[in-house]
C-alpha cells in the first residue's frame, strides 16, 4: 500500500503563528496566504496554531476573553473563502488551560484561576473552528494526517528514563498518548504526516538528531518544546510509516531528523508573510514563501 501511495500526489498549504490581533500588518499577511491558496487550490490547508492572540496581557477577565473569542470567530470565517477543507491545531497563544489533558473547564475557571496560555478555553476554540477534538486525525488520498495538542501541564515532576535532560514547558498527556498509539496501529499501512504546534524536540546549540539544518542560535528558551516529545518521537519511529512532523512556535525555519522522521519547524506568517506549499508524491517537497526555506526531502527508511 505504501508503494502504491507514492504514485498518488497530494498538496496542502500550511501556515504557522499568524498572531492575528497583534498587528494590522499580521492580518494583511494572513490574507496574502489565503489569496495564494485560492489560486493554488490545494487538497486542504492547515494552520499550526497561535492563530488569533489576546489583545492584552493579564489575568483572564471578560474584557480580555471577549475580544479574543470574537477575533477568532472573525478570522476563522475567512477560511470559508477557500474551496478546500481547512484544519487547525491549538497553539499556546490560542487558549488557556489549567492542567490540560481532558480537564473540563469553562471561562469562569479561567477568570478564577492562574493558568497557562490566554483567554478562551479549548472547547471554545473547537466550537468556533469546528475541529473534532483537541487532537484528531484525518485521511486524504490514502495518506493519514495526525494533529496533536501539546498544550498540557506535565503529568509528573521527575523526568522518566530516556528523557533528554532538558525540561520542556509543554506535554503530551497520557490520554492523548494512548489515543495516538491506537491511531498509529489502526492506520499501520498508511504514510503519515504529524502536526503539533510546539516542537517534539529541543534544538541545542551543538546540534542533535541524524541530520538537518544548523540548529537555532541559543536564545535561552529551550523550555519551549514538548517535554515528553522524545516518547512521541519513539512512537513515530516505531511506526515506520511517518514521513514528517510539522511544528511552528519558534517562528524560525528548522529541519532535523530523528529515527528516520523529518521534523520541520515553519517560519511564522508574521515574519515576512512566510508559509509553505507542501507536495507529497515520491518525496516530500516544501515550497517556501516569504522567509520560509524550501526543502526537498526523500522518504526515509522503511517507506
Amino acid at each position: 500500500m505504501a508503494k502504491g501511495q507514492r504514485n498518488v500526489s497530494i498538496r496542502f498549504g500550511i501556515s504557522a503563528d499568524c498572531h492575528l490581533q497583534r498587528s494590522a500588518g499580521h492580518d494583511g499577511l494572513f490574507r496574502e496566504f489565503l489569496d495564494a491558496m485560492i489560486q493554488w487550490r490545494p487538497d486542504f490547508v492547515i494552520d499550526l496554531g497561535d492563530f488569533t492572540c489576546q489583545t492584552a496581557n493579564g489575568q483572564t477577565t471578560p474584557d480580555l476573553h471577549q475580544p479574543q473569542l470574537q477575533g477568532l470567530i472573525r478570522n476563522w470565517a475567512f477560511f470559508s473563502e477557500l474551496s478546500c477543507p481547512a484544519y487547525i491545531m491549538i497553539g499556546n497563544h490560542d487558549v488557556g488551560w489549567i492542567n490540560g489533558g481532558n480537564e473540563q473547564i469553562g471561562v469562569q475557571d479561567l477568570y478564577a484561576n492562574a493558568h497557562s496560555g490566554e483567554h478562551i478555553t479549548k472547547d471554545e476554540f473547537l466550537n468556533v473552528t469546528g475541529m473534532p477534538h483537541r487532537y484528531y486525525s484525518f485521511d486524504v488520498n490514502g495518506y493519514h494526517f495526525i494533529v496533536l495538542d501539546g498544550n498540557n501541564e506535565r503529568d509528573g515532576t521527575t523526568p522518566e528514563p530516556g528523557h533528554d535532560g532538558v525540561v520542556g514547558g509543554y506535554f503530551i498527556d497520557g490520554v492523548q498518548k494512548a489515543w495516538l498509539t491506537k491511531d498509529l496501529a489502526d492506520n499501520s499501512g498508511k504514510i503519515k504526516i504529524v502536526f503539533c504546534h510546539e516542537e517534539l524536540h529541543h534544538t541545542p546549540p551543538e546540534g542533535s538528531g541524524e541530520g538537518g539544518d544548523v540548529p537555532f542560535p541559543p536564545v535561552g528558551k529551550e523550555n519551549t518544546y514538548v517535554d515528553n516529545g522524545w516518547q512521541v518521537r519513539d512512537m513515530l519511529t516505531a511506526d515506520g510509516m511517518v514521513l514528517g512532523c510539522f511544528s511552528g512556535h519558534k517562528h524560525e525555519n528548522r529541519w532535523t531528523v530523528y529515527g528516520g522522521v523529518n521534523y520541520i519547524t515553519l517560519a511564522a506568517i508574521h515574519w515576512g508573510g512566510s508559509f509553505a506549499n507542501v507536495i507529497i508524491s515520491d518525496k516530500l517537497v516544501i515550497e517556501g514563501h516569504g522567509n520560509q526555506v524550501s526543502y526537498t526531502l526523500p522518504f526515509g527508511r522503511g517507506r
